[in-house]
């Protein structure tokens, strides 16, 4: 039996096989099996899976075994039943089928009520006897569990773990105390079925046996990338986080551009995109920092679009920290490279960092120029003043061409020196909306680094836009000039994703809400959208609704979802994940805490899982989340729930 082999093995540094019996192994009264050898001992328990109902569709517990924090052996004895003769599988058929029609008859002449079971057992009896006629091939069974602990005490509390789980899957196991010595000698490789593991057996079809999910496995992400988490496979709540995470054994990988890789097997899509949705609170940011991260240690360039303003703080915050630095060297190092910018018009340092002259190419800036000058004016402005603005454009392009200093307050001072009055009102309409507003990002006189396509990775910060709501029909100065900032912004990072097809470009958007509520707002995300693959580019969107990403011209989806709980959008985070609406479901995603969301990877598979940050990270994140996690793991550690 390889359990009892690898077990015995394991307590030796010589592990030839001569040595297993060396190991002693005793009963007790307890029904245990005791193994004692010269390096420490065990107790073991063999647990038999009873009543399965006559129904075994989805009883798929040999997978969701893997669930437990600790180890558990699945042990199956099988053979292929004599279908004629005697005692074979015809006749005893025969008797139960005659049986089953003499209970139903006397049931129906006194009135009494015909149990479900009763009426499944007919309906398997009957599908039995169609698949004998098909001639398909029937299977005797038994399942046995074994488990083991290092103590009575730890060999208890986990054989009561799995009691009480399998009763949740509503499948009977027994404890079979007084049996397990014989269950033992049965078990053993090469035995057949004997009595003692008959009083469990189980009848079915190869299908049927099939049904249990053997030599299947709880995953969930890719093959190999950076570890984010784990499955979390229990149904009910946890009381905090790292219970959830203690708990699993899966470990969930996420490589962000496994979705445009070729030759991936069971990949169903190449969509690159990922959406991360949830209420405040509920641990989406720190996910997607997470992500982020990992992906600036490798050869991707990332972009992250943090319009609260809260990571180039926190982060240089931490690093200039003696006592953090001191004992994260190497992670305070890789921070420092992160080009961290500011788009706050308060501060002069950032005047012009978004000028398409000074940040696009040729054609695109003459085309993003126009486009946010002529918004300026609105319905205001005719056909003159459009021909005076482009001219001015196209001027100053020519010159940044030439390698001259210029930007788009060139253009503003064309306007005003113009030899026509009206081109000149143009202008000095211009200057006056220009001082002292969000424009000054995106007007310079071209004497100022700009946004870098080539840095490696870049946290981009939004300060105090307001953008408009979705169709309004009059904006107000603040809101217009909002709109101007955002097709500036919208060019350079579409510029940034499409600008070579052969590196690998990832966009962060969080609070993309802010976006999606405005028209020009859609439009940046429906753009970054549409480049994917073909660019090798990924757009990570983060929000607080799955509904912000609903719009009726555009179709294009998400190759991935981590979709955390929202109170008020239960209905729609089950559509958005493909599962039903119905009560099971909705007390499914009820009971995940902060920090659990539903997964829907690029294999299709979805499971819930618990995000697990590193410590440091955390405290690099949040250094809020970094004492509330200190706190639960030292409760966690006093605690009985440490020695399960």
């Amino acid at each position: 039996m390889t359990f009892f082999l690898h077990f015995t093995l394991a307590l030796y540094t010589n592990r030839a096989i001569c040595n297993v019996t060396d190991t002693m192994i005793y009963g007790n009264k307890l029904g245990q099996l005791h193994l004692v050898a010269p390096q420490g001992e065990s107790y073991v328990a063999i647990l038999p899976i009873g009543k399965i109902g006559a129904i075994i569709n989805g009883q798929g517990f040999a997978e969701k075994m893997q669930n437990f924090n600790f180890p558990i052996e699945l042990i199956i004895k099988a053979q292929f039943l004599p279908i004629n003769g005697l005692l074979g599988l015809k006749s005893k058929m025969h008797s139960a089928r005659t049986r089953s029609k003499q209970i139903l008859k006397e049931a129906q002449s006194s009135g009494n009520v015909v149990y479900d079971r009763v009426i499944q057992g007919k309906y398997s009896l009957d599908d039995l006897a169609r698949k004998i006629d098909n001639k398909e091939p029937i299977i005797e069974y038994g399942c046995f569990l074994v488990v083991a602990g290092k103590t009575k005490e730890q060999l208890r509390i986990r054989r009561e773990t799995i009691l009480n789980a399998f009763q949740n899957m509503q499948i009977e196991v027994s404890n079979a105390r007084m049996d397990t010595p014989y269950l033992f000698q049965s078990l053993l490789q090469g035995n057949q079925l004997e009595l003692t593991t008959r009083f469990w057996h189980h009848i079915a079809t190869s299908k049927g046996l099939a049904e249990h999910l053997l030599f299947t496995t709880a995953k969930s992400g890719a093959e190999k990338g950076f570890y984010i988490g784990r499955i979390d496979g229990h149904y009910g709540r946890w009381e905090n986080l790292i219970q959830a995470i203690s708990a699993s054994r899966n470990i969930v990988l996420y490589s962000a551009m496994l979705a445009n890789k070729e030759n991936i097997k069971g990949k169903i899509t190449k969509n690159l995109h990922t959406l991360i949705t949830g209420e405040t609170g509920s641990g989406k940011t720190m996910l997607a920092m997470t992500i982020f991260l990992q992906e600036t240690m490798t050869k991707s360039k990332v972009l992250y679009i943090d319009p609260k303003k809260t990571i180039r703080n926190q982060w240089l915050k931490m690093v200039k920290n003696p006592k953090w630095r001191n004992e994260n060297s190497q992670l305070a190092s890789h921070v420092e490279k992160i080009n961290f910018v500011t788009l706050d018009a308060k501060d002069k340092k950032n005047h012009g960092v978004l000028d398409p002259i000074v940040i696009l190419d040729p054609a695109d800036a003459i085309e993003t120029a126009k486009s946010m000058i002529e918004y300026l004016g609105g319905s205001k402005w005719k056909m003159r003043e459009k021909t005076a603005i482009s001219k001015a454009v196209k001027t100053v392009v020519a010159k940044r061409r030439n390698f001259e200093k210029v930007g788009l307050k060139h253009v503003i001072e064309l306007l005003r020196n113009h030899e026509e009055k009206e081109i000149q009102d143009v202008g000095e309409f211009l200057f006056e909306m220009l001082d002292g507003s969000l424009l000054s990002l995106a007007f310079s006189d071209g004497d100022v680094k700009g946004m870098s396509y080539h840095e490696r990775a870049t946290v981009l910060e939004v300060a105090d836009l307001q953008l408009p709501k979705k169709d309004k029909q009059e904006l107000s100065e603040r809101e217009r000039n909002s709109v101007v900032l955002m097709m500036a912004l919208g060019n350079f990072c579409q510029r940034f994703g499409e600008m070579n097809a052969q590196e690998e470009t990832i966009e962060f958007f969080d609070e993309a809400w802010v976006l999606m509520n405005s028209n020009e707002g859609q439009r940046v995300i429906k753009s970054m959208r549409r480049i994917g693959r073909s660019q090798n580019n990924k757009l990570v969107l983060i929000t607080q609704s799955v509904h912000d990403v609903d719009t009726d011209d555009d179709s294009t989806g998400f190759g991935d979802l981590f979709v955390f709980y929202e109170k008020e959008e239960e209905e729609a985070i089950l559509k958005q994940v493909g599962l039903p609406n119905n009560t099971y479901n909705r007390q499914w995603i009820r009971n995940m805490l902060s920090g659990q969301c539903l997964y829907l990877d690029v294999y299709g598979r979805l499971n819930r899982i618990s995000i697990d940050i590193l410590p440091e990270w955390v405290t690099l994140f949040s250094p809020e989340q970094s004492s509330k996690q200190q706190v639960t793991q030292q409760i966690i550690k006093e605690g009985e729930y440490g020695h399960i």
